[in-house]
């Protein structure tokens, strides 16, 4: 096999691209009806904190999976809430379920 310097040193620093998966928990949820169709959410457990606040920042604006308690999934848009230090608001493709205090699942 032949390669060229370029070749090695990009396969070297390429990094293949990895779903996170993370757990947060619904503060406050925007409803139509009996579903939200946005929820403003924070980090399920203080051990995770810092992970989630890097996520946002490094991700202010984020195509994102996310699953109920149910296993119902949606795909949704996370914002970062700049004024609020690590909160995320999610708008939903489809309004789902959920209530305040509810941990939910998201994959971006």
């Amino acid at each position: 096999m032949n390669i060229n310097r370029r070749a090695f040193f990009s396969l070297l620093l390429a990094q293949p691209a990895q779903a996170t998966s993370l757990r947060v928990a619904v503060l406050e949820t925007f409803d139509i009806g009996e579903s939200s169709a946005a929820v403003l959410v924070h980090h399920a457990e203080v051990a995770t904190r810092d992970v989630f606040a890097h996520w946002l920042q490094s991700h202010p604006k984020s195509a994102v999976r996310v699953r109920g308690k149910t296993g119902e999934e949606v795909a949704g848009t996370m914002f970062r809430v700049r004024m609020c230090f690590g909160r995320g608001l999610i708008l939903l493709q489809r309004p789902i379920q959920v209530r305040e205090r509810d941990v939910l699942t998201i994959t971006g």
